[in-house]
């Protein structure tokens, strides 16, 4: 085969002759730079000082990396289930974003593997672990199962929609296996707080559930988000001013009460009982993190998202989406400090765990962070991520 026909072949699914938008140049561009800093800088420390550049200790085993690794992965899930909901339920219409969520989906999963492949040290050790250990009793193991199939199916559901396929028999069997799978995997993942009857704070039947919503919480932000820097004037999409005006507002406005909703359970049972270990609860009321997540993740977005004559603004999208990612992504973080400040198997009286995040730690989020803006500036720019139904007929 010719060099010309190579380019040919790869002329039908990338789009080279497309001009990049200036967004796309800045995402790209921005990502780069932010990821070649944060990658730079935790190679270094980790190739100086080993895993020590992570502030952790036995008595506070998962740092921050975990939390921005939680970041990505729920997040990941709640698109996968955006994505899943016009070709599983026939919800038509999401189809204009149907195609840029799985797109978005798959960068923030690598993105959470980036990070979390920095923190363990050895991650290809997974490649034989995952298939051969058969950990089939831990929720941890049926975790990276789920994920990793996770990954797999959503490769092969953007290549089909990528190349005009939307509701062959096969495309419809890949989306609904997708949909089960993006599902069961952030709920396996809750389940891996949620069974450590040893850590008191994060012990709850509750948090599978927790996981799930809040996971589809921040994919709906995302969306506003991005759908928030779109030229909306030049597309020709079927009910896409329905869509970026009415229903991704008012489902965000939705899924924030409810998200409020469950957090209002947690925090006021937790600062009522009186087991031991569950003290760390009124320890978070001191915490940063903790109010950042409170009045900036859920308070002011709520707000903002409240009135149908302001949450139609892209401007108002833009920055009610920015704000509870941010609230979230913080939560992430306390919710990991929170469930080790009583040290394992001991009690209060031993004195409570403090730790603050490295410098190292807080590198990985330029890192990961820069990796996903620049896939999505790319994505954006080479593979129609605007592409409908419509559009491939």
């Amino acid at each position: 085969m010719t060099t010309a026909t190579y380019s040919d072949a790869l002329a039908r699914y990338v789009d080279f002759n497309k001009k990049p938008e200036q967004m796309d140049i800045a995402l790209m561009a921005g990502g780069a730079l932010s990821g070649a800093i944060g990658l730079a800088f935790v190679f270094y420390m980790l190739i100086t000082e080993g895993h020590s550049a992570f502030n952790t200790s036995s008595d506070m085993a998962w740092g921050a990396p975990i939390a921005f690794y939680l970041f990505f992965l729920l997040t990941s899930s709640g698109l996968s289930i955006i994505a899943s909901l016009d070709s599983v339920f026939g919800l038509r219409v999401f189809y204009p974003i149907a195609k840029r969520a799985v797109f978005l989906s798959i960068i923030c999963l690598i993105a959470g593997f980036s990070i979390l492949a920095l923190e363990i040290g050895r991650p290809f050790r997974m490649l034989w672990a995952l298939p051969f250990s058969l950990q089939i009793r831990s929720p941890m193991w049926w975790m990276g199962v789920l994920y990793s199939t996770d990954l797999m199916l959503l490769f092969v559901k953007f290549y089909l929609i990528h190349t005009g396929d939307w509701h062959s028999r096969f495309s419809h069997l890949i989306a609904r296996i997708s949909f089960v799978v993006c599902i069961l995997a952030p709920g396996t993942l809750g389940l891996v707080f949620g069974m450590m009857a040893m850590r008191p704070a994060w012990h709850s039947n509750v948090m599978p559930m927790y996981f799930i919503l809040t996971g589809f919480t921040t994919a709906v932000s995302f969306m506003l988000f991005f759908t928030s820097l779109l030229p909306r004037d030049k597309t020709s999409a079927p009910n896409v001013d329905e869509l970026y005006h009415e229903i991704l507002p008012r489902l965000f406005f939705v899924l924030l009460l409810a998200v409020i909703a469950i957090r209002f359970g947690q925090i006021v049972t937790g600062l009522w009982s009186n087991f031991e270990g569950l003290e760390a609860n009124w320890l978070q009321l001191q915490s940063p993190f903790f109010w950042i997540e409170i009045v900036a993740g859920l308070a002011l977005p709520t707000a903002m998202m409240a009135f149908d004559s302001v949450r139609r603004r892209p401007l108002v999208q833009f920055v009610a989406a920015s704000l509870f990612n941010t609230g979230i992504f913080f939560s992430r973080l306390e919710l990991l400090i929170m469930g080790q400040k009583v040290p394992l198997f001991k009690g209060y009286w031993a004195g409570y765990v403090e730790y603050w995040p490295s410098l190292t730690e807080w590198m990985l989020i330029p890192a990961g962070c820069g990796v996903f803006l620049f896939l999505y500036g790319a994505g954006n720019w080479l593979l129609r991520l605007s592409d409908t139904e419509r559009n491939n007929h």
